[in-house]
């Protein structure tokens, strides 16, 4: 651990300063050193090679459905191209950089926690310390003076890699770090030959990253509490039935806030529309179809965007120029129209219903950031 403690200070500043020399040699040879010292370690009996198979599938399963949901992601909201290259070299480069680093951590871990298995102080301390080894300190660096750019890179990346290093650590004490290798190769292999990428923002990026950790950890710990405690079969139905409602529950929330359904919630900035809902409200709109968008009724109340801002007002008016419909909005508590009219792709759909005050969240955030 000492020596991984003097490579974190070591790798801080060339990290921000963004060395790629560091990245792309010292790094992956330094990991390369931890493993073959791992290795030849073995006769200790740090190293857990023998592992339930039950796990080992389990974690191939799970990799394969969330690459599957995360691709399928991108069928609905778009690919990019991969910020990789894919030339035979480059792959093989990509695998050096990315894939070892990462072996030699998950190699490392294991020797820790197995020789640490009921200190739960030193536990916490790996953890800490291997979170902070992959975070990109130039980036968090580069955004300081941008709180708003910094916060999204916070939510989408550094949050879901402090959630996934607790459930690593999780899985390398309860399981094996075999378990952990499998899902993190799985996955890193899939994004590193693919060229493209579903284009997903930072919010959908982050929330995917934390509920696929989350059901990780609930299948694993539901796997692990079964095989070592002897329940009667009353006791076992009831926890199967409270694990698939919780996930349901999951994948439908995450869905839900996401806008992967048809109906979208969308957080309320403003007073424009006082009394009908005012700052701090959430308000679920419903998605429309073509047909709908050009058939919107006066007063409908309707989501649409405007300089890349999401406005909620009512329709006062519908005007035909060169055979096109527009529509002229109006909030409630506005004295005028809006000045600019409303094109049909603009809009994103109408609104249903909304919830006061649980909104103020978001509403603190986006006044902070834009202040």
């Amino acid at each position: 651990m000492l020596i991984i403690i003097i490579y974190l200070l070591i790798k801080i500043p060339f990290t921000i300063k963004n060395n790629t020399l560091f990245t792309n040699i010292i790094n992956p040879i330094f990991w390369t050193c931890i493993l073959i010292y791992v290795l030849l370690d073995m006769k200790n009996g740090y190293l857990r090679v023998n592992v339930n198979k039950k796990y080992c599938i389990n974690a191939v399963i799970i990799s394969f459905i969330n690459i599957l949901i995360y691709f399928y992601l991108g069928f609905i909201l778009g690919f990019s191209k991969s910020l990789y290259n894919h030339s035979i070299a480059s792959i093989l480069k990509n695998f050096i950089i990315e894939l070892l680093p990462v072996i030699g951590i998950e190699f490392a871990r294991e020797v820790i926690v197995a020789r640490n298995k009921s200190n739960k102080l030193v536990l916490t301390f790996i953890t800490i310390l291997l979170i902070l080894l992959e975070i990109n300190l130039y980036v968090i660096m580069d955004l300081s003076n941008k709180r708003e750019e910094l916060f999204k890179y916070v939510c989408s990346l550094v949050i879901p890699l402090i959630a996934s290093n607790i459930l690593y650590t999780y899985l390398t004490l309860k399981c094996s770090f075999i378990v952990t290798l499998i899902y993190r190769i799985f996955n890193m292999i899939v994004i590193l030959i693919s060229p493209i990428v579903p284009n997903l923002d930072w919010f959908i990026m982050g929330s995917l990253n934390i509920v696929s950790i989350l059901i990780i950890y609930l299948l694993f710990k539901y796997k692990i509490i079964k095989e070592s405690i002897i329940k009667n079969k009353k006791e076992d139905y009831y926890a199967k039935c409270s694990y698939i409602v919780t996930f349901i529950l999951i994948i439908i929330l995450i869905c839900f806030m996401t806008g992967i359904f048809k109906y979208e919630p969308i957080t309320i900035l403003s007073n424009s529309m006082n009394p009908k809902f005012s700052i701090g409200d959430v308000v679920v709109f419903k998605k429309l179809s073509e047909n709908e968008l050009e058939e919107i009724n006066i007063g409908t109340i309707i989501v649409y965007t405007a300089n890349e801002q999401n406005i909620v007002h009512r329709v006062v008016n519908t005007v035909n120029i060169d055979n096109k419909v527009f529509y002229q909005t109006k909030g409630d508590n506005n004295n005028s129209p809006d000045l600019n009219l409303v094109e049909v792709k603009q809009i994103k759909g109408a609104y249903v219903f909304h919830i006061k005050y649980i909104g103020f969240p978001s509403v603190w955030l986006y006044y902070f950031f834009n202040q």
